[in-house]
């Protein structure tokens, strides 16, 4: 039910409904050799995430359980440790803090939460951060409630690791900004938009959402005083063509796209035709994206240049 690949050890690491993980490296032949890793939990694996350095990965899973695994080379195997505190309900969605050290788990008990994911085997020297001081592994050091009946969609750090954001079902985007020596602040903004689906920083400020609109979002970060800025969607919208009588083909694309039998032609405005269910930097990092791709429930993946975005869509700033 999840898939993510290292840049760093170009690995893939994938998890599934069956309880296990698998860690794909190419031979030299070109063809991908997968290795089992038995993340001894009882429920589907749902979300799972390499860490900056590619020496370990999360898995989050409806077991309340976040496997983090680390290579045994003695062994020849990855070992999976667990971190279980205070989490009551499934993880839907994990990400790494830049230090490699710290994670941030997001769960169906409206709840976002970052550990120490710091394992002595393969992590060394300072791991401080604004998120608190070196710990030890599954150390809670933030917690933050979204609000019954706000399940989280996805988080995110930022490039520098002091801000995270992340997405509620009840159509909200949040902020907790970490500094040193004082509590992380938290905002929140309750858009008008449908339910985000997937986050990820464009720029040391701003963040780039999507979800149920079919469409990119871009929400401007100015501080814990000032908030986050009304999104502003980033498509280029087309003109409606209205109802008109559609071809065969148009008729079982719209069964197998939008789950529709309708014999108009209801296609959107937006570049997708379905909800977005996850977004991607292809070119740049968080700190200065150039280029994100998004995919989507109607087959498409899409690739959009940040850079050109603010020239031909008025009003928009990424900072």
């Amino acid at each position: 039910m999840g898939i993510d690949w290292c840049a760093t050890s170009n690995q893939i690491v994938s998890c599934s409904a069956d309880r296990n993980a698998y860690v794909w490296k190419q031979t030299p032949d070109g063809k991908w050799k997968p290795t089992l890793v038995a993340l001894q939990i009882n429920r589907a694996a749902l979300c799972v995430k390499w860490s900056p350095l590619g020496n370990k990965f999360a898995v989050g899973s409806g077991s309340k359980i976040v496997s983090v695994c680390f290579f045994e080379k003695e062994q020849d195997w990855w070992v999976p440790k667990q971190i279980r505190k205070t989490m009551k309900s499934t993880i839907t969605c994990v990400d790494w803090h830049p230090n490699n050290t710290l994670l941030a788990c997001g769960s169906t008990d409206y709840r976002v939460r970052v550990f120490s994911a710091f394992i002595k085997e393969t992590d060394s020297g300072d791991s401080d951060s604004a998120w608190g001081v070196k710990s030890s592994f599954q150390t809670l050091l933030f917690e933050a409630y979204n609000g019954h009946g706000s399940w989280i969609h996805c988080v995110c750090f930022s490039a520098d690791g002091n801000k995270l954001a992340w997405a509620g079902h009840d159509c909200s985007l949040s902020i907790a900004e970490a500094r040193t020596g004082n509590p992380p602040v938290v905002r929140t903004i309750r858009t008008h938009y449908l339910p985000l689906l997937s986050c990820v920083w464009v720029a040391p400020n701003s963040v780039l959402g999507a979800g149920h609109d079919c469409c990119p979002i871009l929400f401007n970060y100015y501080g814990p005083m000032k908030g986050i800025s009304e999104g502003k969607m980033i498509d280029l919208k087309s003109e409606s063509q209205g109802a008109t009588k559609v071809s065969a083909f148009s008729h079982f694309q719209n069964i197998d796209r939008m789950a529709t039998t309708d014999t108009a032609d209801t296609r959107l405005t937006t570049i997708h035709q379905n909800s977005i269910t996850e977004l991607c930097i292809m070119k740049g990092n968080r700190s200065k994206a150039l280029q994100v791709t998004s995919i989507g429930r109607d087959g498409q993946l899409v690739i959009w240049d940040m850079d050109s975005l603010p020239s031909q869509i008025a009003g928009l700033t990424i900072n």
